[in-house]
């Protein structure tokens, strides 16, 4: 993706360099940074099957749980997590397999992991980069 910073003192959304050129344009290969927790991902692979909150079953508030529990606390309550995919699923009148939740929400946990392992080393190479340049 070019960042195009060709107004004045222009900022890339993505890597948060600043032009002091007129019409500069650069090359920005720095990854986004991810909010996306352990709830976030869960919230993705079940809108992958078709299977989103009405308002029925509470999760996306779930979810926002989730994410503030980080993906230890979550691999910790994973049984919690399955139980309330057993209420929600029942609420909704949908069939339900307590090893395939399981199996799912261990892999939006490890996702949660990974995206976090990298958003931190992706900051840390944007700190020393940014190792006397003014500011």
């Amino acid at each position: 993706m070019n960042c195009d910073l060709s107004a004045p003192d222009a900022t890339c959304p993505r890597c948060g360099f600043v032009s002091k050129i007129r019409n500069a344009i650069r090359q920005c290969r720095k990854p986004v940074p991810t909010t996306c927790g352990p709830g976030c991902q869960l919230r993705r692979s079940l809108a992958w099957w078709g299977i989103r909150d009405d308002g029925r079953c509470g999760c996306d508030s779930f979810a926002a749980q989730m994410d503030a529990w980080g993906p230890t606390e979550c691999l910790r309550r994973i049984e919690e997590i399955v139980e309330h995919l057993r209420e929600a699923a029942a609420a909704k009148g949908l069939p339900f397999l307590a090893t395939a939740a399981r199996m799912m929400v261990a892999r939006a946990i490890e996702a949660a992991g990974q995206e976090q392992a990298h958003g931190k080393k992706a900051q840390a190479q944007t700190r020393a980069a940014n190792v006397g340049r003014p500011q």
